[in-house]
């Protein structure tokens, strides 16, 4: 059962997709594609996931319904409630190729305390238990098994009020899959034996999140709260409590307690018609038990005024290099209150523009960015908080940066108009009708909670709100919380005794997730002088009115174009152009390719990023309102140079302006002040670009695996070499020079026809036409290609207090082209990618409880395949761990081998079962995105690689043809295990004939590198250095390898 304890907003702990999880490392500037966490909002933080933009519901017990949907969502909606009370709304989307359901119980951790104060982690554990086995489906894993062969997958969390679950698979497969997810509500087995198991696991997965930030910053949270209030207590549970009371009995009770059809929301999205979803539901959920309870609630303050609770200062480790400062303001009121006026007061304290909170304080050199959200329980009680990336300066400037949040706040009970109110609805309005398709995942993870907090005879999907007047009350009520007599304030950072102002001594321990802290109450001068200031500092303004508002959404005409087409092609620049009418929105995807990066190495890679910083600084004024209006730009260095990327409605006149601003600034960006040079650029990248020190260490080897394999990477360490030596003119004079030889390829999308789109590609070539090349450019990248052989790469995790280790087994495959063989190895790739995931992870994970993280996939670098495996955990030596990956993955041979001569229960034959999974291997490599960002990311993906072939599909199905199930263990055999035929009987499970494989262990704090392996067949590449000459080292290594056949190939 995969699963988890989310405490944190679901935007900071989404699920860990192995897809993108290697990309999130690439140093992204600030202001990419500028979602802004202020307008977006976490609302329903820490209890109820993400909030959509989506749909609204109004719907009762009679046969009526009204759907409220955006405006060009041609998806089918029905709501029904169940005879048990289950609310349910059925989504017919006849394109969707995945369908799927989400269910969400309105009950969690903050529940436990109803079991007895021991009980720690109930909920938790039995969100754990309940994919277990059921009476109809007793096989423990049952639908994770049928899911993974079918294209599919699941997951569940438990927050403090909801426990979530939700899955997806291909769309013919949906009914089997709703009839063993429903049984499991029905009908749960909580075997002891398998319960007991579990326990190690829920261990682990705490263990993983011990040394993020954001865990430990929760757990203080919790720490600085009143105990009497249910939200103080440890909810996500250990084994040693576990172990100490009877969780397997207690856990049948908060079963038949609170899993009651009548706290569940279910949504079911299929290609399958609304009459025949409702036919399924009805068959499979109404007979869920409804025990008509009442949702539990939590009503009261866990910082209650008048008591220690309130008005704290807590100081403490957050494991990180950056410092942070988090303001809250506790208040009591429920989540279907004033919903859009939150987002108003949120929207206002978020504002980049100048004379805003957020200026100032950058101007003054206090903060590197701030964010505005709502820290939100549903049932219970919401907090409005600031969160503030510190300067060193700002770490010593805590009461200066409070006062003048509280003159912001001040100076917005002043001026705030029913005029500033009504933009805000308008554009919460434009959200809503013109909202860009969410992912399958996503939709069935949060519409579900989104349904939650609802009278009995209707409820409110999209939170959207409820009346169109203005609400002067209601905006003054929540600004009346924002108060100095109501604040807490929350310090996180280290090396607290090298500050330029004295903190106390960290005297106090959270024993949970090891951090030190001190805690004291504000001081009276501070609470004194906060109260006496009654006139707001002369710099603080108000956002101006927004001028990004667009006000055209009309749709041109569709053409029949079936791929992207060129709409300009010249020596130096290329553009191609899509037409999508879908929504009312265009996009604009560029590569820009360098030349000069490869001459000048190392300090032009540093020079590019300080100068795409500059040009972000120099548009803050403007983009945090072009954000609120949906126009978004970024600017990403990759390889070859950087992507522009900008998107937003399609109103002719408002998107161009945004272009013009953006390119505008990318040509000639402005020169800004000394300290927002230092605090704003150089130390804002400096920061981002150590994050990877402090992430977990699977993040960490797919990170060293890039080092490792990419001929043009550097070690972070020695970017900030450069970083801090570099002054503004001399980055601002090198970047100029770095421009003046450029090539470029364009892509646009969306919704404008092909006499717009050649002018936005126009105008773009146009602002850089003296420097294009004036012939054709490549990119001449490298990957190190390994010789046949197991390399075992032993160093350090980067963070020295990690706990976890982690082996990560990366085999290279092959160069990707588009020719037969290519791509069908691709598709027998994608395959054992697909079969082995689930395996992996119930042996490793489940039945060894070697570790929580457990991934097997695909991965390319530039144009080379890999196969990858990974396990992170705390409990076993790296050697042991890898000894049981390595171990693993040559038994697997045998279930391939089972497999392809035998089939299984559902496919009885080896012929079947290869032929129905290699159809779902190639269904997911002709996969779409659905949204329209995301096919426009896809197309232009492709238009700017070496290779633009369109209709991938059908070279796949081709090249497919010729396969047979017999090639998939020759596959295994050649690229995995290196398996020699001729000598099948006589070699042990170890040998590595002809794969090639790197193995990277890193060894978390406690386990000391040995420099031995007990795996045969293996060459040892250890490494013993200090983080700072980590890429020295991987060059050395590298070097030293040629000897054994390394060599840059492909």
């Amino acid at each position: 059962m995969k699963g988890g304890y989310v405490p944190v907003p679901q935007a900071y702990l989404d699920e860990l997709d192995p897809e993108t999880v290697f990309t999130k490392h690439k140093e992204k500037s600030k202001q990419h594609w500028k979602y802004l966490t202020g307008i977006l909002l976490i609302l329903l933080a820490c209890g109820a996931g993400l909030t959509l933009w989506y749909i609204r519901v109004i719907t009762s017990h009679s046969d009526e319904d009204q759907i409220i949907k955006p405006v060009y969502d041609q998806k089918l909606y029905k709501a029904i409630v169940l005879d048990n009370g289950m609310h349910c709304l059925l989504i017919h989307d006849e394109y969707t190729l995945l369908s799927g359901v989400g269910l969400d119980l309105q009950v969690g951790s903050m529940s436990d305390v109803d079991a007895g104060p021991e009980y720690l982690g109930l909920a938790h554990f039995t969100e754990h238990a309940m994919y277990m086995g059921s009476k109809q489906y007793p096989v423990f894993n049952e639908l994770a098994n049928f899911l993974q062969t079918h294209g599919g997958n699941d997951n569940a969390f438990t927050t403090q009020t909801h426990t979530n679950y939700y899955f997806y698979v291909n769309s013919e497969s949906i009914e089997h899959s709703v009839e063993i997810f429903a049984a499991s509500f029905r009908n749960p087995l909580f075997r002891p034996e398998v319960l007991e198991g579990e326990k190690q696991a829920i261990q682990n997965e705490l263990e993983k999140d011990i040394p993020q930030t954001t865990w430990k910053k929760f757990n203080i949270l919790k720490i600085m709260s009143d105990p009497k209030h249910p939200f103080h207590r440890f909810n996500v549970g250990t084994k040693k409590i576990f172990d100490s009371v009877d969780f397997p009995s207690k856990i049948k009770w908060f079963y038949e307690n609170y899993y009651s059809a009548n706290l569940m929301n279910m949504v079911l999205l299929s290609n399958l018609s609304l009459e025949e979803q409702e036919l399924l539901v009805r068959r499979e959920f109404s007979s869920i038990p409804n025990r008509n309870i009442t949702r539990p609630t939590f009503y009261g303050n866990p910082y209650p005024k008048g008591t220690k609770y309130i008005n704290q200062y807590l100081v403490y480790e957050n494991g990180a290099l950056t410092q942070e400062l988090e303001i809250f303001f506790p208040i009591a009121f429920s989540e279907e209150d004033m919903d859009l006026d939150r987002k108003l007061v949120l929207t206002i304290l978020g504002d980049e523009s100048a004379g805003t909170l957020t200026s100032v304080l950058r101007d003054r050199g206090y903060i590197i960015n701030l964010s505005a959200s709502t820290l939100t329980f549903p049932g219970s009680f919401t907090c409005i908080t600031l969160q503030m990336h510190l300067t060193t300066i700002g770490c010593c400037k805590v009461k200066e940066i409070t006062q003048l949040l509280l003159d912001y706040i001040a100076l917005m009970r002043r001026q705030i108009t029913e005029e500033t109110w009504r933009d805000s609805f308008n554009l919460q309005q434009i959200r809503f009708n013109y909202h860009d398709e969410s992912n399958i995942k996503t939709l069935l993870k949060s519409l579900p909670v989104s349904m939650s907090g609802a009278e009995s005879s209707k409820f409110y999907l999209n939170n959207q709100l409820k009346h169109n007047t203005y609400p002067k009350e209601d905006i003054e009520k929540i600004l009346s919380k924002l108060t100095y007599d109501n604040i807490n304030i929350l310090q996180g950072g280290s090396h607290f005794d090298t500050m330029d102002c004295p903190f106390p001594a960290l005297d106090q321990f959270d024993d949970i997730f090891k951090s030190k802290y001190h805690t004291a109450q504000i001081s009276d001068s501070w609470l004194n002088e906060w109260r006496r200031n009654s006139t707001p500092s002369p710099d603080l303004n108000l956002p101006p009115k927004n001028m990004f508002i667009p006000s055209d959404f009309s749709l041109v005409p569709p053409t029949h174009e079936v791929h992207p087409t060129v709409t300009l092609d010249e020596d130096g620049f290329k553009s191609y152009w899509k037409q999508d009418s879908s929504l009312p929105k265009s996009y604009i995807d560029c590569k820009f390719f360098l030349p000069e990066l490869q001459s000048q190495s190392l300090e032009a890679a540093v020079v590019l990023r300080l100068y795409l910083e500059l040009v972000g600084e120099s548009l803050d004024s403007v983009s945090y309102a072009a954000s609120s209006a949906e126009y978004q730009y970024a600017l990403v260095p990759v390889l070859e140079g950087f992507k522009l990327q900008v998107a937003g409605f399609s109103d002719k006149d408002t998107f161009f302006k945004f272009l013009e601003l953006v390119v505008g600034a990318l040509k000639d960006p402005p020169k800004i002040t000394p300290l927002r040079y230092k605090y704003q650029v150089q130390e804002m990248l400096y920061d981002s670009l150590n994050g990877i020190y402090s992430d977990q260490p699977f993040r960490q080897g797919f990170w060293l695996a890039k080092l490792f394999f990419l001929q043009d990477s550097y070690d972070n360490r020695e970017l900030n070499e450069v970083i801090l030596r570099l002054t503004q003119e001399q980055v601002l004079e090198k970047g100029r020079v770095l421009m003046t030889k450029l090539a470029i390829k364009c892509f646009t999308f969306g919704n404008h026809d092909e006499k717009e789109s050649q002018k936005y590609a126009l105008y773009i070539r146009n602002q850089f036409l003296s420097h294009i090349l004036k012939s054709s450019y490549a990119y001449m990248g490298a990957v190190v290609a390994l010789p046949p052989g197991r390399f075992i790469w032993q160093l350090h995790v980067l963070n020295p207090t990690e706990t976890n280790n982690c082996i990560f087994v990366m085999n290279e495959i092959s160069q990707s082209t588009t020719s037969g063989p290519s791509l069908r190895r691709h598709v027998l790739l994608n395959m054992l990618a697909t079969i082995m995931k689930d395996p992996a992870y119930a042996t490793l994970r489940t039945q060894e409880q070697l570790g929580y993280t457990v991934f097997t996939g695909s991965l390319q670098m530039l144009s080379v395949d890999f196969f990858y495996m990974l396990l992170q955990g705390s409990h076993y030596t790296p050697e042991v761990m890898m000894e049981r990956v390595v171990e693993f993955m040559h038994s697997y041979r045998n279930t391939i081998k089972s497999l392809i001569t035998n089939g299984t229960s559902e496919h009885p034959s080896g012929d079947r079962w290869f032929s129905i999974t290699k159809a779902v291997a190639i269904s997911q490599l002709m996969s779409r995105p659905e949204s329209q960002i995301g096919l426009a990311e896809h197309y232009a993906g492709i238009s700017q690689s070496e290779w633009p072939f369109f209709n991938k599909g059908a070279y796949y199905k081709t090249a497919a043809t010729d396969l047979h199930k017999e090639d998939l263990l020759e596959f295994y055999d050649h690229y995995i295990i290196g398996r020699i035929v001729c000598f099948l009987e006589f070699y042990d499970h170890y040998i590595i004939g002809n794969s090639r494989q790197l193995i990277i262990q890193l060894h978390g704090k406690s386990y000391p590198i040995e420099r031995t392996s007990s795996v045969p067949h293996s060459t040892l590449i250890s490494s013993n250095t200090t983080q700072h000459a980590l890429l020295r080292e991987i060059r050395r290594r590298k070097q030293a390898m040629e000897s054994v056949g390394v060599h840059f190939l492909w």
